[in-house]
């Protein structure tokens, strides 16, 4: 009898995965909460906005091969749009929201290709209207066409701000000023490394050919340390820093501005994982808290999978050839993994991963967030921005000892709100390391995963198999 797989999440990773599953005989269902496919990297506008989406044309082949290639099996595979996973437990069994109403799935195996989300280090004013995520502006012209302000600022760490800047000049945009954390050039020294993903390397430099065409100032070492506004952001303040992430006196550079475009790097949508009991283990730059995995994505909850940028970020190139391994290994039989042929089948598809993970390793270099710019916020600064809980009050706890996350939780509601944690967890966590608290545990996450409304836990679908 044909083995039945959910898939969460139709990124790379995911459609990869359905795809191979599929292949092998499986039935697949894949959940995603998006209208169409893609996931972040790959996403896509309404099919009746018509326009670009201002990538490069080796990005946007890539996207429409792999979305063409899933779009070939959606025949063949149950494709539920438009829907929220919002648990899972140890026993396999998964929570999906749909509309106005909630369902139970259980399979013989769960894929979790659940992806990353952007962070952000806190600084004065960042909760000012004007104060976005840099892939937030790219999503709007991915999917909508839209520029998210008449001139912007974008800053951060890794390419991403580069690639941003790039796309808001060619849709016709505005960068008063481009500001990096790290210099390019401490990932130039891993030849080798670079060499493998040339590709994208290639892709990175027309980016940055298109920000030095359009002369934008360009500030390497740079952050942003306070925005001024008090409606709407009317400018920000830039300055430098050495690389422990200390502000370096009489560097401040002031630009006006209505937008600014932050990114710090991801870190992964990993609350299922952790939920369902699967052992983690905690990587900051490859994206936080991670579900600890084998080359065939198995964690340590039989019958639970995780792949792509959600067992570690490595990019949509690394996760489409990890989707394939791990999509063909749930299919399979436990003990057909073992076999020689098993692994001679994945030959080409684990070497893409292993070829193109060592670029990703030479990029790490640029995602470092240095400990010192922790010590941006003052003690009005809000970090949790749910409950508004000030550094202050986030110090206050930390002085008195409660260190661990689930302690601030309770002592200062912070991660008790629409967002779970999701958005101030890594903040919560790198301030009360600052304070001497060892690593710890991630913040417990407990249903509901992702925010549905409560008519449709009311409206419960009897529970089944895909």
């Amino acid at each position: 009898m044909a083995r039945s797989l959910v898939i969460v999440g139709a990124g790379p990773a995911g459609m990869s995965a359905a795809i191979a599953a599929q292949a092998r005989g499986a039935r697949v269902t894949v959940v995603d909460e998006a209208a169409r496919p893609g996931g972040q990297i790959y996403r896509q506008a309404h099919p009746a906005l018509i326009g670009d989406d201002f990538a490069e044309a080796s990005e946007r082949a890539r996207k429409e091969r792999l979305i063409g290639a899933f779009e070939r099996v959606l025949d063949r595979i149950e494709y539920r749009t438009e829907t929220s996973a919002f648990a899972l437990f140890k026993t396999g069994e998964l929570h999906i929201a749909s509309g106005s109403r909630t369902e139970a799935l259980r399979a013989d195996a769960i894929i979790l290709t659940t992806g990353v989300r952007e962070i952000a280090v806190p600084f004065p004013g960042w909760t000012t209207p004007g104060v976005m995520y840099a892939g937030g502006a790219q999503a709007l012209l991915k999917s909508q066409s839209v520029l998210a302000g008449r001139s912007i600022v974008v800053c951060g760490t890794g390419p991403l701000p580069i690639v941003v800047a790039a796309q808001i000049l060619r849709a016709g945009g505005s960068v008063a000023a481009l500001a990096t954390l790290n210099s390019l050039k401490v990932a130039g020294w891993q030849l080798p490394a670079l060499w493998s993903g040339r590709e994208l390397v290639r892709e990175g430099l027309r980016y940055l050919t298109t920000v030095i065409r359009a002369r934008v100032p360009r500030l390497t070492s740079y952050v942003p340390v306070r925005v001024n506004g008090r409606e709407q952001v009317e400018s920000v303040v830039l300055a430098r820093v050495d690389r422990r992430g200390v502000v370096i006196p009489r560097t401040e550079r002031e630009v006006a501005c209505d937008v600014v475009a932050v990114n710090y790097g991801f870190t992964a949508n990993n609350e299922l994982a952790a939920m369902a009991g699967i052992t983690m283990r905690h990587d900051p730059p490859r994206g936080g808290w991670l579900p600890v995995v084998d080359e065939f994505g198995r964690t340590s909850v039989a019958r639970i999978f995780a792949a792509g940028d959600a067992a570690g970020l490595r990019g949509a190139l690394v996760a489409e050839a990890e989707g394939q391994a791990v999509g063909a290994a749930a299919a399979a039989d436990p003990e057909e993994i073992t076999r020689p042929d098993f692994r001679a089948g994945l030959a080409v598809a684990l070497a893409a991963r292993e070829r193109l993970s060592a670029f990703q390793d030479a990029m790490q270099q640029l995602l470092l967030v240095p400990s010192g710019l922790w010590r941006l916020p003052t003690d009005e600064t809000i970090i949790c921005r749910c409950e508004n809980v000030t550094l202050a009050a986030l110090r206050d706890a930390l002085t008195a000892g409660y260190l661990a996350p689930n302690t601030i939780k309770r002592v200062t509601r912070a991660g008790m709100g629409w967002c779970g944690g999701r958005t101030c967890l890594h903040a919560v966590s790198a301030l009360a390391e600052l304070h001497g608290a060892p690593l710890a545990e991630m913040m417990t996450p407990r249903p509901l995963a992702r925010p549905i409304p409560l008519a449709s836990l009311a409206n419960r679908a009897p529970a089944g198999r895909p």
